[in-house]
């Protein structure tokens, strides 16, 4: 990546410009957490998330991390996993991909590229300016942006890449129902109605056609006759039909312009025009609660569970005591693994939780 000039002068107190390395994860590594984590991929690969956790949570610097939380919710569902999880689960990873010498590895950093170029410039041009460390930047981009998870999943064909060359095991054998995932294509939708474990949504791109999907709480991320894109996928049950992941509000214009448009990534020059004209702004692409079994960001759950009195003075974000990892993993609780409103069945586990 070539290194990007800032528009600005440096202030003369600030650090002088260029990119700095600081403190990094990496700088703790030794060889035991690095055979640790070969051993958690390798498991995540199979289809093991039990295993996976378990070598996952062996590295200290990990056991907080949101990765370490999917990994939670996904070996307390093992035995009751469905095809449109598995298929969200290959997805997560593909975008995840650091297997050496790999294509999905090549093409998660080409997406990761692209994603910072397109939507971040001035973040990295910060950065640059204050003598900062762009792995930051590169990390939360690949773990909370929602344009980087969908740009290296379908446009760089990563979901196809990691099916065809990573997965293996009890993971190669349930997802079938991802492959069927592949190429589906960004549009705009309406929704229209919410209820029953379904939402009707009415696509935008022309054809005046509305569909039955499966809502896994993305009914709560908006109100009827607001706006979204997403891509629809077969969902293995029924309805037929879901979102891969969370869509994601929009305003109509951008709803709009995604669906309509005559090239694949007709979606990305709609949201890099909202941005620009001011009518989104870009950090909603990020969510520090990136959810598998659910659609609903733990934070936005959470605020819809507790009653108005529990929650502190404005200008704070949260309740008193909840955490951000609390939150995910309270998000995990409204929904079963198949779609249906209402506490799901759990299992006892000694594996700790953050």
């Amino acid at each position: 990546m070539s290194t990007p000039r800032s528009p600005y002068p440096s202030s003369p107190s600030s650090p002088s410009p260029g990119f700095r390395r600081g403190k990094r994860i990496s700088d703790l590594m030794t060889r035991e957490y690095e055979a640790f984590v070969d051993s958690a991929t390798a498991a995540e690969r199979a289809g093991d998330a039990a295993t996976a956790l378990e070598y996952h949570q062996g590295v200290p610097m990990f056991r907080r991390s949101a990765h370490r939380v999917v990994l939670t919710q996904l070996a307390d569902l093992s035995d009751e996993m469905t095809p449109w999880l598995w298929a969200r689960w290959v997805a997560y990873q593909c975008t995840r991909a650091e297997d050496p010498g790999s294509l999905s590895r090549e093409s998660s950093r080409i997406a990761l590229d692209y994603t910072v170029r397109m939507f971040h410039a001035e973040d990295l041009e910060r950065a640059y300016d204050e003598g900062a460390d762009p792995i930051q930047l590169m990390s939360r981009t690949v773990g909370e942006d929602w344009a980087y998870h969908q740009i290296c999943t379908f446009e760089l064909r990563g979901l196809e890449l990691f099916l065809e060359t990573l997965a293996t095991g009890r993971l190669a054998e349930g997802c079938s129902l991802a492959r069927q995932w592949v190429g589906a294509t960004m549009s705009g939708f309406r929704l229209e109605s919410v209820g029953g474990g379904r939402l009707v949504v009415r696509d935008l791109g022309g054809e005046d056609r509305s569909s039955e999907v499966l809502d896994l709480g993305a009914g709560l991320l908006l109100d009827v006759g607001g706006f979204v894109i997403g891509r629809l996928v077969p969902s293995g049950t029924t309805p037929a039909l879901m979102f891969d992941t969370r869509p994601l509000p929009v305003d109509e214009q951008t709803a709009v312009a995604a669906a309509t448009g005559d090239r694949r990534g007709a979606w990305i020059t709609a949201l890099e025009r909202a941005f620009a004209e001011g009518r989104l702004e870009r950090s909603m692409l990020r969510s520090e609660d990136r959810e598998l079994v659910t659609d609903v960001p733990g934070l936005i759950l959470l605020e819809r569970a507790t009653p108005p009195a529990a929650w502190p003075a404005p200008g704070s974000s949260s309740p008193a005591g909840v955490t951000r990892s609390g939150a995910r993993r309270t998000a995990s609780c409204g929904l079963s693994p198949r779609g249906r409103s209402g506490p799901r069945r759990t299992r006892r586990t000694s594996r700790p939780r953050c």
